[in-house]
C-alpha cells in the first residue's frame, strides 16, 4: 500500500509521534525517506520479510520502496518520533547523502540499536528536528535542515563503513547514472516534458529511463514530475501574488483544470485554501495586526 505524504511546514520535512496499533496492519511505503526514534514501550517492526524487535532508543532507516510497517506490544504500547522528508532535499545539498537510504533491502540492517554509539548523537538530533517544527520559533526551518543534513552525514560515514567496497561502488555507480536524468527534469519541469525527452537527451530508450525511475526512486517518472510541479506551485502561492492560472502554468501544470484536481488530491487542499492558509503575506498581515492589539 503507497501513501500519500503531505509536508506541513513549508518545508519538505515532517516530525510526528506514532503509538503503532497492536494488531499488524498492512505494510506501506511512501516517497519520502523516514528515520524513526523509539522513545517508549516495546514491540516489532517489519520490513518485508524482515522483523526486529523494538527497544528504547533503537532507530530506524527507511528509504522509499521498502514496504514497512510497526506493531506495538500489547502490554507495553511502543511510540515513535518519526522524521519523514523529500529525497530532493540530499540531492540538492550533496547528493552522496542519499546513499544510506540507496540499500538493498534482503541485506540491509534497518536498525540502529540503542547500544550503538550512534543511537546517542542520531536520537539528539531526531529530537532537535522533532522540536524546531513544533516551536517554530524564528529561523525553525533552517535549523531543521541544518540537524537533518548532520544527521544525514552522521549515517553516510556509519554505511560506508560497514558495507563491501563492492556494494558501496554498486550505489555510487547508481547515483551517477541517476544524477544526469534528474537534473534534466529539473531543469525542464516548468515545460511540457514526457519520458521520451529524457530518454532521448541521455541516449536511452524510454524503458531503461523507466525502469531507472522505478528501481532508484521507488515511483515512476509521471510521479517525480508531478512531485517537482506541486512543490514549485506550492512555493509561487505562498511567495507570489501570482493568480491561480499564473501559478498553474508556471509551474509547468497545462491545464487549469487539472492542476486544481491535482493540487487538491495530492496536498489535501485547493490552491487558494492552501495559500490563504500558508502565504507569507498573510502570515506577516497576521502578526501585524496581533502586534497592533
Amino acid at each position: 500500500m503507497r501513501l500519500n505524504i503531505t509536508y506541513e511546514n513549508n518545508i519538505p520535512i515532517n516530525a510526528f509521534r506514532w503509538t503503532p496499533n497492536e494488531k499488524l496492519e498492512p505494510l506501506h511505503f511512501h516517497s519520502s525517506l523516514e528515520i524513526g526514534l523509539c522513545i517508549s514501550g516495546s514491540g516489532i517492526f517489519y520490513f518485508g520479510e524482515k522483523q526486529y524487535r523494538v527497544g528504547v532508543g533503537d532507530i530506524f532507516i527507511v528509504n522509499n520502496r521498502e514496504l514497512h510497517i510497526a506493531k506495538s506490544d500489547e502490554c507495553n504500547p511502543s511510540t515513535y518520533i518519526f522524521i519523514n522528508f523529500d529525497p530532493r532535499l540530499l540531492l540538492d545539498e550533496e547528493e552522496s547523502l542519499l546513499l544510506p537510504f540507496a540499500y538493498n533491502s534482503d541485506y540491509f540492517d534497518n536498525r540502529i540499536t540503542s547500544a550503538s554509539p550512534l543511537a546517542a548523537p542520531l536520537g539528539a538530533l531526531i529530537g532537535q528536528i522533532w522540536n524546531e517544527l513544533d516551536a517554530k520559533e524564528d529561523g525553525y526551518k533552517s535549523m531543521a535542515k541544518s540537524a537533518l543534513l548532520e544527521l544525514c552525514v552522521l549515517l553516510l560515514r556509519h554505511y560506508s563503513t560497514s558495507m563491501s567496497k563492492l556494494e558501496w561502488k554498486r550505489m555510487t555507480d547508481t547515483f551517477r547514472r541517476m544524477r544526469p536524468a534528474l537534473a534534466l527534469v529539473e531543469d525542464r519541469f516548468r515545460e511540457p516534458l514526457e519520458l521520451t525527452d529524457i530518454a532521448d537527451a541521455l541516449l536511452l530508450s524510454p524503458s531503461r529511463v523507466s525502469h531507472l525511475f522505478q528501481q532508484e526512486l521507488g515511483r515512476c517518472f509521471k510521479e517525480y514530475l508531478l512531485d517537482l510541479r506541486i512543490n514549485e506551485a506550492k512555493r509561487l502561492l505562498i511567495s507570489t501574488n501570482l493568480s491561480a492560472a499564473d501559478v498553474c502554468f508556471g509551474s509547468g501544470f497545462q491545464s487549469i483544470p487539472s492542476f486544481y484536481r491535482l493540487f487538491k488530491s495530492t496536498v489535501g487542499l485547493s490552491p487558494l485554501d492552501y495559500r490563504n492558509k500558508f502565504s507569507v503575506h498573510e502570515i506577516i498581515e497576521n502578526t501585524k495586526q496581533e502586534l497592533s492589539r
